[in-house]
């Protein structure tokens, strides 16, 4: 078997197929292209979460209306997301990939240009549609080269490099935003070079053709209807509803009305989450060999009940920062886990498809999430969004003990 830049040549190897057991995973460059992939795929709402009360000012919009800054950005991947995830099965992932980065890119700077609130959230959907295809296709190629612990060691180091790069672009942003609110919305162009290397030195890697496509849907079927498939896109839903919704949404206006108006300090305040992100999904190989993967989801699912009834009585802004910092070593622990167990799940002919339906369902969170917390904030305050958010993750914790095999 081979990997190859070219799609009639492809197949369906695995990286211990052209690499020794020895070897560093991070020698493979394959995989240094898909962290490439993953800090473009997370640009898009990390670079301007501190900057979305500046822009509420400039547009003389609410919190809630600002919020749809982010949910008109993620609406698209609800629909295109796993269609782009059957082409990527069908015709290749570089054939998905290069168009998609090149939209994100060019949509994503064209709203520097924006006049006018309505322009804004135009090119944010958009841009939306460039940036369906990129969380799904990336871990799934990470799924084509890697197998058992492997496989977990190198979602962990993705997970990590996905967390400095979610440690960065809230600073990048906030500081960049110090100039005016559009500045952080030149980082897309930064898409143009990481299309180029997809196309020019990526060795994609996808399953052998199917015989048909009946064969090819019939499969797919059998896995999307796997009981622990299903229970893990649930976990998704509810990790990524947590995430955006109390930490990345609601954050940064509560940092604002307790501890400070600075965009740059938001910036870092948030990084803080990517921070002990990180630190937890750079250690993930070794988590995953030690501990089973249930216990660890239970964990960082008690642990967020735990951390959501704590932060609305922050009394200082470095309290309010540890607790997000702690937040992030649950989501290094949590995200990389529910990812590898689907993946595990999964049979490699429709492995694109379903990863793109459970980036379907991460995106189906990242577009409820801002207008359910901004609308819990305005009728009930700070307390009531975060002991909701608590009990949320609690019925989460208690799925995973009962239902989870």
């Amino acid at each position: 078997m081979k990997i190859s830049n070219n799609k009639s040549q492809e197949s369906q190897p695995t990286v211990e197929n052209t690499h020794t057991e020895n070897d560093s995973i991070l020698r493979n460059p394959n995989l240094l292209i898909i962290f490439c992939i993953t800090l473009t795929s997370i640009m898009g709402i990390s670079s301007i979460t501190p900057v979305l009360p500046m822009m509420s000012q400039v547009f003389m919009v609410s919190a809630s209306q600002i919020a749809w800054l982010i949910t008109i950005f993620t609406l698209p991947g609800i629909i295109l997301t796993p269609v782009l995830g059957m082409l990527a099965d069908l015709i290749g992932r570089k054939k998905v990939l290069v168009p998609s980065l090149l939209l994100f890119s060019v949509a994503g700077f064209a709203c520097t240009f924006a006049q006018s609130y309505e322009q804004l959230l135009l090119f944010r959907f958009i841009q939306g549609i460039g940036v369906a295809a990129l969380g799904a296709l990336n871990l799934t190629m990470i799924g084509d080269l890697f197998s058992g612990n492997r496989r977990a060691t190198a979602m962990g180091y993705n997970s990590a490099v996905l967390s400095f790069g979610a440690t960065l672009y809230p600073a990048i942003g906030g500081g960049l935003a110090i100039f005016g609110w559009y500045f952080p919305f030149y980082l897309p162009l930064l898409a143009l070079p990481v299309a180029l290397l997809v196309l020019v030195k990526l060795e994609t890697v996808v399953p052998a053709s199917l015989e048909s496509k009946t064969a090819y849907l019939n499969t797919l079927k059998q896995n999307l209807l796997n009981k622990q498939v299903l229970l893990l896109f649930v976990a998704t839903l509810i990790s990524f509803l947590i995430l955006y919704g109390p930490i990345l949404t609601i954050i940064p206006f509560f940092m604002t009305d307790n501890f400070t108006e600075s965009t740059l300090k938001i910036g870092i305040g948030l990084g803080f989450v990517a921070v002990g992100n990180g630190l937890a999904s750079a250690s993930m190989g070794r988590l995953a060999a030690r501990f089973k993967e249930q216990n660890l989801l239970k964990f960082s699912f008690a642990a967020y009940s735990v951390l959501f009834l704590i932060i609305p009585f922050s009394v200082s802004f470095e309290m309010l920062v540890f607790m997000l910092g702690v937040f992030g070593l649950c989501q290094g622990i949590n995200l990389p886990v529910i990812i590898t167990l689907v993946l595990t799940y999964t049979t490699t002919e429709s492995r694109a498809a379903v990863m793109s339906v459970n980036a379907m369902v991460l995106q189906i969170a990242q577009t409820t999430a801002p207008l359910i917390v901004t609308f819990i904030l305005a009728a009930s305050g700070y307390l009531t969004v975060y002991v909701a958010s608590a009990v949320l993750a609690l019925i989460a914790g208690t799925m995973v003990i009962f239902k989870l095999r």
